[in-house]
């Protein structure tokens, strides 16, 4: 069967979670480095599988997930969303790890602190464009087009949307070079007023291929 494209659901929760795990340490496994292996997921997946505004695409190989692209269309409600909803049972959960971190690794702690304080985006950020995304794929599917392809994906969608974005925006590691050289052959830049990580596509921009 061929790899193909789909709208996640709650149900591939699981499966996308362990993907951010395995490529969130400056696109390696994070595996090592975490005592909790569903916190990158809490930050960086779960939310975009159930809260306003958010969408997610799946790269699939024979009914097995092996990459994933997830945004929000209006990041300001996303933000608002998971003030509200989100991040406040996560708190509860992990809070008592920032006051006594002696049973938690260094990588916890990062993740837990992105809960007690998530990024909000810059007012230069949401001038450039509303929505933002964020890509993972496995490694071994890496380099073969599968990226453009899941971006592709997302540009489609915000783009066919009323009223929606003209661009999207999304956060690199400056450390990420490889990362960093991908995007730029998509067609995304360094906008006004944004810090060095952050880079947009204005959707007239979009190189398919």
């Amino acid at each position: 069967m061929p790899i193909s494209i789909r709208p996640a659901t709650t149900a591939d929760e699981d499966a996308m979670s362990r993907i951010c795990l395995l490529t969130a340490n400056v696109g390696t496994s994070a595996v090592d480095i975490v005592t909790f292996p569903k916190l990158p997921g809490h930050v960086y997946v779960e939310p975009y599988l159930r809260l306003q505004s958010a969408w997610a695409f799946l790269l699939v190989d024979d009914e097995k997930v092996v990459g994933y692209t997830v945004g929000a269309a209006d990041t300001r409600a996303f933000e608002k969303d998971a003030e509200d909803r989100w991040w406040p049972p996560l708190r509860e959960r992990y809070g008592k790890y920032l006051q006594d971190p002696a049973d938690v690794k260094p990588g916890d702690l990062e993740y837990i602190k992105k809960v007690f304080s998530p990024r909000i985006a810059a007012d230069a950020t949401i001038a450039f464009a509303s929505a933002h995304l964020h890509i993972n794929i496995l490694p071994e599917y890496q380099g073969k087009g599968y990226g453009r392809q899941l971006i592709g994906s997302a540009v489609r969608y915000l783009s066919g949307l009323e009223e929606g974005p003209k661009g999207v925006w999304l956060r690199i590691n400056p450390k990420n070079t490889k990362a960093a050289a991908f995007y730029k052959r998509l067609g995304f830049k360094s906008f006004e007023g944004a810090p060095e990580e952050m880079i947009g596509l204005r959707f007239e921009d979009w190189v398919p291929k």
